[in-house]
């Protein structure tokens, strides 16, 4: 059976959730900037704030002197994810399976979200129809205006509501014509040609189009891309077997930190992530929870943002465990040479099931590190957060602070 996919993107859904709260920011330029920072960059920008000359990394005090009427504000990541929820539910009525179009722990805060269509509709024009009845559904419940996208898989359906943002409404492409929809397509509109490694090696090759991919053979992108090659030669086609899979209710704990100055030292950075670490495994542990995942989300100096995932057999509960896991995401994470301004940690898949032990040892070693882990909390409790620090967190000027919240 054909697959039919539909992707309702809201265009800087932030901005627009924004103006939402506050109609009166509506065409006035808006910046959205990190809650906590002593020289803040932009993060994200309105259309009246990009005509100005702002963008993405630019310094606060500099996005002002370019715009006298400049309006900031801090990023609400929570009020976001609150809206997106309320359209995923609003969304859910027609088709039988949506998904955010958000990475693993991500929700439907970022304003995405793909429909599978396939076996609900029989016709073209029927499926068009549904389509603009979700995006109106949206825009008349919600004030704000959707952009969407129809094809047989997730990867064109999404790159057709890009294309058709942000004026327009809806765009489909019909099964078959998937590679010369993409071909005259700047590269970076394929998933596989964001990374800054993989955008600097295309860069070489003078691959500037999706028709330049189309145009190599499978085995040489190999040779030039690794692994990544046959992935972006695939996405070039426009082939993507990838399925619409419903969310997973995941409850999460999340620790974050907008650096004091930004930097690319992997020591400062590395400090940094471990108490990030810290506090989640501290939060985790007063609640007597595991996490079944990380999650680790760099913010860079310029506005770009970098992300690791990683899943777990077992759900995590002690200290030296999750800073493993962390430090192994800060590593596959931070593969630029830019500062970093902000990381933030994501515990996913939050439980209190017990942790499976076959070996004595296993559960022997396990308790000891427990027994550590709660004379430390028992002696900041006592003695205050800064009684106990460890030596790395001194040498970067970090202290204890609070555990992170659920």
């Amino acid at each position: 059976m054909e697959r039919t996919i539909l992707h309702l993107a809201i265009d800087s859904f932030p901005i627009q959730a924004e103006r939402l709260r506050c109609p009166k920011l509506r065409d006035r330029p808006l910046a959205l900037i990190p809650g906590a920072s002593v020289r803040p960059r932009v993060l994200l920008t309105s259309r009246e704030a990009r005509q100005a000359g702002i963008t993405p990394g630019t310094p606060l005090v500099h996005a002002r002197r370019l715009c006298r009427d400049l309006i900031a504000l801090p990023l609400d990541r929570d009020f976001y994810g609150g809206i997106g929820e309320s359209i995923f539910e609003r969304l859910a009525p027609f088709a039988p399976v949506v998904e955010p179009g958000g990475a693993p722990g991500a929700g439907a805060g970022i304003g995405r979200f793909f429909l599978d269509l396939t076996g609900v509709t029989r016709t073209h024009p029927e499926t068009r129809d549904r389509a603009a009845r979700a995006g109106r559904d949206v825009e008349h419940s919600f004030r704000l205006h959707p952009t969407l996208g129809v094809a047989a898989n997730k990867l064109v359906s999404r790159v057709a509501a890009q294309v058709v943002a942000p004026d327009g409404d809806l765009l489909e492409v019909s099964q078959g014509s998937e590679a010369s929809f993409l071909a005259p397509l700047e590269v970076g509109m394929l998933p596989a040609a964001r990374s800054a490694e993989i955008a600097e090696r295309l860069d070489l090759l003078n691959v500037r189009f999706v028709r330049d991919v189309q145009a190599l053979a499978a085995p040489q992108l190999a040779r030039a891309l690794g692994k990544e090659g046959a992935l972006l030669w695939n996405q070039a086609l426009g082939v993507d077997p990838t399925p619409v899979r419903p969310p997973e209710r995941r409850p999460r704990a999340v620790a974050e930190e907008t650096l004091a100055q930004e930097t690319n030292d992997s020591r400062v950075l590395s400090a940094h992530a471990t108490r990030l670490a810290a506090e989640l495994a501290a939060g985790l542990r007063a609640r007597g929870e595991g996490a079944r995942g990380l999650t680790l989300d760099v913010t860079y100096a310029d506005g770009h943002e970098a992300s690791a995932t990683r899943a777990f057999a077992e759900p995590l509960r002690g200290g030296a465990g999750i800073a493993r896991g962390v430090a192994a995401l800060l590593e596959r994470a931070v593969r630029r040479r830019v500062r970093v301004r902000r990381l933030r940690v994501s515990a996913w898949g939050v439980t209190s099931e017990p942790v499976q032990l076959t070996l004595w040892n296993e559960t022997e070693a396990m308790e000891r590190r427990r027994s550590l882990e709660s004379t430390l909390d028992r002696a900041r409790a006592r003695f205050g957060a800064e009684a106990l620090v460890p030596a790395t967190w001194i040498l970067h000027g970090l202290t204890v602070r609070a555990p992170a919240r659920p």
